[in-house]
């Protein structure tokens, strides 16, 4: 594995780190009248588990795609950025389109996984159909 490669595994282990704090702070203050209700005679609830942590996480991940360019706080912390095939910025609309196709990978992980290493191309599933390349960042190095 590369230092690329690394730095994308460690980049999502931080975005999870950073879901799930913002995930066990919304699961406190959410208060309990809103998770249950019952009209009529039909009681319905919000699975505040499963449902809490899919919507934490795709607000996390499309306000980092209008927030900061498509650039997660762990691809930031890690040196990485996301660029179009050629190298030019992503515009917002492939940005979003890229993130729904994340969450699809990350639900399909099984198969995305494997797809991954196929052709040794280093390519996720949603690098490969919107031809989307991450790359290290470049550093600032001032010179004095």
């Amino acid at each position: 594995m590369n230092e690329r490669n690394l730095r994308r595994f460690a980049a999502l282990i931080i975005d999870y780190f950073l879901i799930s704090i913002v995930y066990s702070v919304v699961i406190n203050v959410v208060p309990d009248t809103l998770i249950s209700h019952q009209e009529g005679g039909i009681q319905w609830g919000f699975a505040l588990v499963p449902d809490g942590l899919v919507l934490v996480s795709l607000g996390y991940f499309f306000g980092c795609d209008f927030l900061n360019k498509g650039e997660s706080l762990g691809k930031d912390i890690m040196g990485l950025q996301t660029r179009d095939a050629d190298g030019g910025i992503l515009v917002l609309r492939r940005r979003l389109c890229r993130t729904l196709l994340k969450w699809v990978s990350l639900i399909l992980w099984p198969l995305a996984f494997p797809a991954y290493f196929w052709k040794e191309r280093d390519l996720t599933l949603q690098d490969t159909a919107l031809k989307t390349t991450v790359t290290l960042a470049r550093r600032f190095k001032p010179t004095l």
